[in-house]
């Protein structure tokens, strides 16, 4: 499954931009029903957008919930209402098991990442800085090959990435160092942690700024990747708009 490409052509120098980082955990937990999680984030949406250059995108941690019997889907209720309130766009969804984390009966066992961006032809993507190795370079069926055939025109194309490959939509830490051929011998969902700091490489450069609302114990994360972080006050930010 492809992770979505990079919007901008490769010989493109990356801009001085911002990201925006977003955990509805905390609201989630403190709410009675999924209403009330939509009802918190009112307003939000469309000020983040607001704030956002074409270049800038916004990630959001949706965690679904089961309450009373019922499934909660926030991560889609949550990509739906910020659209309605605002011209954000939903780009992708990246999944993140919380295996460990979680285990009840009905529990949800991950959560999702929402992608936004302001404008789907400018937004910045910086895919080759958590790309991941290669399933099977060297050990494929029918023998090693640095080239392959293109689905298009019948052309000749690399078959790998010197990069590594695409993470793709769902973030495990697979493991294939166990036997000769690269089979996935073990499989670990990675931390929360782990899942964020990806966000951060891919959505800012050196030295941006990474605007964070309702995310706690983020703060080394992002300055370890030599990015500075600001939170947010929804209130705030709310009060922005209206100015």
């Amino acid at each position: 499954m492809k992770m979505v490409q990079q919007s901008s052509s490769p010989s493109r120098k990356r801009e001085s931009n911002q990201m925006y980082l977003v955990d509805l955990g905390r609201v989630v937990s403190d709410a009675d029903t999924q209403e009330d999680v939509l009802n918190a984030t009112e307003g939000v949406w469309n000020a983040i957008y607001e704030r956002m250059d074409p270049t800038e995108t916004l990630w959001v941690v949706a965690p679904n919930a089961y309450r009373d019997g019922r499934m909660w889907p926030v991560a889609m209720a949550v990509a739906d209402y910020a659209r309605e309130e605002s011209g954000l766009t939903l780009k992708n969804t990246i999944t993140v098991h919380r295996w460990e984390d979680r285990g009840g009966d009905m529990e949800s066992a991950y959560d999702e990442i929402l992608f936004f961006v302001k404008d789907k032809r400018e937004y910045q993507f910086h895919k080759d800085d958590i790309r991941v190795a290669h399933v099977y370079e060297g050990n494929e069926w029918g023998g090693e090959r640095e080239e392959g055939n293109s689905a298009y025109h019948d052309t000749k194309v690399r078959r790998y990435n010197p990069d590594g490959k695409d993470p793709g939509n769902v973030w495990l830490d697979e493991d294939r160092t166990q036997t000769d051929n690269q089979e996935v011998d073990e499989v670990e969902a990675i931390p929360l942690r782990e899942a964020l700091r990806r966000c951060v490489l891919v959505g800012s450069g050196e030295g941006e700024t990474v605007y964070t609302l309702w995310v706690d114990d983020i703060e080394d994360v992002i300055s370890e990747e030599e990015r500075v972080a600001e939170s947010l006050d929804a209130t705030a930010l709310r009060e922005e708009v209206s100015e």
